[in-house]
């Protein structure tokens, strides 16, 4: 496993000190996230800065922008600018190689409410999840569905990607953690972290191309990694034993709260030697 961190916490410098901060700290592995305020900072000759540190070994995922993004939404206004904002970051993505690419599911308020629309929102849906999919492998890019806790979304439950996976072969999980074990937690299952392991396996471990790990308490979206009832060991232990040697990105709002030196502190007493 290489662990790395994602720029989306850490917004109180520019972009490039950030990169320079996290490769300090031992850190080979960043995730970018081509989001505000730091994609106003962002242009192809950052873009080409980022290409010539992978001669030095650093290796780079992308966030794509999620903030008021829902390409395939019944509203072909914000569908159209969804997937423009998307389709740009690809664009950057492809300049550095950062791979996989992460992206955020379609999402609908009327989900089980009204059948005619839902419909219509999940063709969309997997027509411009096809699109940038197709647009992915002609950059060389993975493409990676990450799932989210909250049930209007399209992609909550592991079989939701089953359904997706039929129709589109080539796509596959940046799974989350931090949002899986909320999703288990509010169905009040007994045990979250095993039921996340059962999932993994039901989807296979080769569908699941990324990591996003932080932690919470089972009921909010806390993005911590120094508190959390999650037994984060044991999944990563199930990781690790069964070969997935992907990334794992780190994604906590501790760094700027704690300093990055105490919360490298607290993630290496995980008790694995980590592959940054």
């Amino acid at each position: 496993m290489k662990f790395g961190l994602s720029t989306y916490f850490l917004v109180k410098k520019h972009i490039k000190e950030i990169v320079k901060d996290i490769l300090d700290h031992g850190f080979n592995t960043i995730e970018i996230s081509y989001e505000i305020p730091h994609s106003l900072e962002m242009d192809r000759d950052f873009f080409k800065y980022l290409k010539g540190l992978k001669g030095d070994g650093v290796e780079f995922s992308m966030h794509a922008p999620f903030l008021e993004i829902n390409f395939g939404s019944y509203f072909e206004d914000m569908r159209n600018f969804s997937k423009k904002r998307v389709m740009e970051a690809l664009n950057f993505a492809e300049i550095a190689e950062c791979s996989p690419f992460v992206i955020h599911p379609c999402y609908s308020f009327v989900r089980g409410k009204a059948e005619h629309i839902e419909k219509k929102t999940w063709e969309n849906f997997i027509e411009d999840l096809k699109e940038i999919v197709n647009k992915g492998k002609e950059k060389g890019i993975e493409i990676g569905l990450e799932n989210v806790q909250m049930p209007f979304f399209f992609f909550y439950n592991m079989e939701d990607f089953l359904f997706l996976q039929k129709e589109i072969p080539e796509l596959t999980i940046a799974l989350d953690l931090g949002h899986a074990y909320i999703s288990k937690s509010s169905k009040g299952t007994s045990s979250p972290e095993e039921s996340i392991i059962e999932d993994i396996k039901k989807v296979g471990l080769k569908n699941i191309a990324h990591i996003h790990l932080h932690n919470n308490s089972g009921k909010r979206d806390d993005h911590t990694i120094m508190e959390g009832s999650m037994d984060i060991k044991k999944i990563l232990k199930f990781l690790f034993e069964n070969g997935y040697d992907k990334k794992v990105i780190i994604e906590s709002q501790d760094f700027e709260e704690y300093g990055m030196d105490m919360v490298m502190k607290k993630i290496k007493e995980l008790g694995y030697t980590l592959k940054c």
